[in-house]
């Protein structure tokens, strides 16, 4: 823990110097939320290679075709690599939304080798899979790192033995969720751990808090919107399949979906073995077991605003109370959900870079 704990001083008085300040007009947690959806990108990506990653059939150790896509981003000199970076989006999202293009061209010009994954069912990777991914899809996301691994040890076979490069995680909402689960649910001998660190930014530790959140009156529209993105997935998946020509009660029960609670009771839960929407929020949601696996997690960022109008902070600030000392929590007054604009750009971008190149 010698060297952890002198990371952890030189990034603390990186942060003590670096607080997060909102910039106009982006006043406010609602904002700041909604900001890059107001947002045109006009940047690309200059290297990006293009990963299909195989992956069983939901609830089976049978492969049937199925993958993930990913886009591996690549920085100009190689010969300088710090290491490789996996980022997954959040509910309804892909590696087409802003936030998640933005903080991977961050990463890449700084150094990092940059997978932008898309979970099962998401974005433009919607043929290649059946169902769609939750908060729990840990053997998804374990097959692909695992694949990712074998790929990366192929491709930057010489780079990787000189430098001994890390393999880290950015999970942006439920996205950081997702890669947790999966950290938890990582079983290797000698302690080998799924990733070298993980950064959440404004990630959901218990679901049933954050479903509770999404659906009150202030967060009507919000919830509109995501179960909007949800049940175009949903749908998209099923005529895919075959499934919605010729079975209207189908497409009636998705058209009906009233809320996010519901589409995971109807749908979520179901399809990934879960006996019930409790069981799903109960076993999905990280908050109920990192306390007692937290050998298996690596070094931690958690990034929060206790203005976020979608995913209540206290689970994370709860998270103080254990003195980890692999976790470090910042905690902003504001920021939103995924949001932490400053004049300087993304705040929580900036942050989680610098505390990558501190490790």
């Amino acid at each position: 823990m010698g060297r952890n704990n002198s990371i952890s001083f030189s990034f603390s008085d990186y942060v003590k110097n670096k607080p997060f300040r909102e910039v106009l007009p982006w006043i406010g947690g609602d904002l700041q939320t909604l900001r890059d959806t107001f947002v045109i990108d006009f940047g690309k990506s200059k290297k990006n290679k293009k990963i299909f990653f195989p992956i069983n059939k939901i609830l089976s150790k049978k492969f049937e075709c199925d993958y993930l896509l990913g886009f591996l981003e690549l920085p100009e000199n190689l010969n300088s690599l710090r290491g490789f970076v996996i980022v997954t989006h959040g509910l309804g999202g892909s590696t087409k939304r802003f936030g998640l293009r933005r903080i991977s061209r961050k990463l890449a010009n700084n150094g990092f080798g940059v997978l932008k994954l898309n979970l099962r069912g998401s974005g433009s990777a919607r043929y290649l899979a059946k169902g769609n991914y939750c908060a729990r899809c840990s053997s998804d996301v374990i097959s692909a790192i695992n694949y990712f691994k074998k790929f990366i040890n192929l491709e930057f076979k010489k780079l990787i033995k000189m430098n001994n490069l890390p393999i880290y995680g950015v999970g942006l909402s439920l996205g950081g969720t997702i890669l947790l689960n999966a950290c938890l649910d990582y079983d290797k001998n000698k302690g080998e751990k799924l990733l070298d660190g993980l950064a959440c930014v404004s990630t959901p530790l218990d679901l049933s808090s954050c479903s509770l959140c999404i659906e009150k009156p202030r967060n009507y529209i919000y919830q509109k919107w995501l179960l909007h993105r949800l049940k175009n997935q949903l749908w998209d998946g099923f005529n895919d399949e075959g499934k919605l020509p010729d079975n209207e009660k189908l497409r009636i029960k998705i058209r009906n979906l009233k809320s996010i609670r519901e589409f995971d009771q109807k749908f979520t839960a179901p399809s990934w073995g879960f006996n019930s929407l409790e069981d799903y929020y109960i076993k999905a949601s990280p908050i109920f077991r990192i306390q007692n696996s937290i050998k298996k997690l690596p070094p931690m960022l958690f990034i929060h605003a206790k203005d976020d109008p979608w995913v209540p902070y206290k689970d994370t600030l709860n998270l103080k109370k254990e003195s980890i000392d692999k976790f470090i929590i910042l905690i902003t007054e504001k920021g939103g959900h995924n949001g932490f604009h400053s004049i300087n750009g993304c705040w929580s971008d900036e942050v989680v870079k610098n505390w990558f190149m501190s490790m």
